[in-house]
């Protein structure tokens, strides 16, 4: 049995794991509506969440990845359609969100091809490189040339997307190949993603050894993951150790506002009484014109990328550099260190939580009168959520101005700073959670 091209593409997202496809199609992309309308059973395609803007559609599978931690697909039209799907990929590769992007792309061929051009614009929406315009956002891309290797290459581009540290992958589609005919594809994914990467052993007993005899040791961190693993094991280190936490530029939330180890994220204030500094996969830890580490501090950074090789300029002092899978890291830093309580580093610990918390009270009220201020609009939010409720928030107050119960409850865009992102990201993860 045959199939065309923009089929074999539709029921290998599917078989690779990718259940929704986020469209916002032109005419380059009829033979994947065709794909949909003729399609017998449903159950081996994507659905198809048709959005009015290319940003909605990548901006939802960035949402969609945050409520599940599951992969999804954006599909938009040629080079006008992918300019506006440039700001949702920019906000996605700076917080490392794998999407699957598909782009169309300009009929190739004049004449008797089926697929060819056919109206005005095919000539005016030629590009002699369109993916150029996504290449610096994504891990992968590549140019569908024949229908027969689109499944293998949807497979690839999805192993690739989700092996660590994870992000978004583009296929750019002519519209030949997806009228093309070609075999039925494969039942199983030709690749799967590389296994997640685990800790030098001897770099986490080295590790483990630093933090143990330090004075005062601070974490510092700014993303969790989906699963809740990161937050949960941080907490633990925290918690048994006697460790502050600071959250700073936060895009995911790690620690519940109440956790008796969160302090500020005041670093000018913290980072020069610290002896010993752990860097949680925070692409932006700190400000070095503001803030940075005593000279003699040592400083650990841990995560997927710890020196975040993507950015081309960011030169945190690295004493140990430790590359694995955070919550992995972070079990296994766990397991290493001696989980000896310091009463006396404690009882400091959580008067700074105190008063970071009473400030924060403190700044809220002041806010409530005469024009609200961020701060109390904070409050009031978080007064409405309750304990299951979720936050997603752009240009609004900064973390410490709301009270989350736990980790994954608030998510703010991203040090890229492409608006548009919050509301659409928000219908993503509403959309995964629809009783939420």
């Amino acid at each position: 049995m045959s199939i065309t091209g923009a089929e074999a593409i539709l029921k290998s997202l599917k078989s690779n794991g990718i259940d929704h496809l986020f469209a916002n199609p032109g005419s380059d992309f009829a033979p994947i509506i065709e794909s949909y309308a003729e399609t017998d059973n449903s159950a081996e395609i994507p659905t198809c969440i048709v959005a009015p803007h290319e940003n909605i559609c990548v901006s939802m599978a960035h949402g969609y990845y945050l409520a599940t931690g599951r992969m999804q697909a954006a599909m938009v039209h040629v080079n006008v359609g992918l300019a506006n799907a440039v700001m949702g990929l920019i906000n996605a590769r700076a917080d490392d969100i794998p999407i699957m992007m598909l782009g169309g792309r300009t009929p190739l061929t004049e004449h008797d091809r089926e697929g060819g051009r056919r109206t005005p614009i095919q000539y005016g929406q030629e590009m002699f490189d369109q993916t150029a315009m996504v290449r610096e956002t994504v891990k992968w891309d590549y140019e569908l040339r024949y229908a027969e290797n689109a499944a293998d290459l949807v497979s690839r581009a999805a192993s690739i997307a989700r092996s660590e540290p994870v992000g978004a992958v583009y296929m750019s589609l002519p519209r030949e190949p997806l009228c093309e005919r070609t075999d039925e594809n494969r039942a199983k994914p030709v690749q799967v993603a590389a296994s997640r990467p685990f800790a030098d052993p001897s770099a986490v007993t080295q590790a483990a050894g630093i933090i143990a005899e330090a004075e005062n040791p601070l974490i510092v961190c700014s993303r969790g993951d989906a699963a809740g693993v990161v937050g949960a094991h941080l907490a633990a280190i925290a918690e048994e150790n006697s460790i502050a936490v600071s959250e700073v530029f936060c895009t995911r939330n790690v620690m519940a506002s109440d956790h008796p180890n969160l302090i500020s994220g005041n670093l000018a204030e913290h980072l020069p009484e610290a002896d010993v500094v752990v860097i949680i996969d925070a692409p932006v830890a700190w400000i070095e014109a503001k803030a940075r580490p005593a000279e003699g501090a040592t400083v650990i950074h841990i995560g997927p990328d710890p020196l975040f090789s993507r950015m081309p300029v960011r030169g945190y002092r690295t004493d140990l550099a430790i590359q694995a899978n955070t919550g992995a890291a972070l079990k296994a830093l766990r397991d290493a260190l001696p989980g000896k309580q310091n009463p006396a580093r404690r009882e400091q610990i959580t008067k700074k939580h105190e008063n970071f918390r009473t400030q924060t009270a403190k700044n809220a009220e002041q806010g409530s009168a005469g024009t609200a201020s961020r701060a109390w609009v904070a409050k009031c939010i978080s007064d409405v959520v309750g304990d299951d409720g979720i936050i997603f928030n752009e240009r609004g107050g900064a973390l410490s101005t709301f009270r989350v119960d736990g980790p994954n409850r608030w998510f703010g865009n991203t040090q890229a700073g492409g608006l548009g992102w919050c509301l659409p990201a928000a219908l993503g993860f509403q959309y995964a959670h629809r009783d939420r």
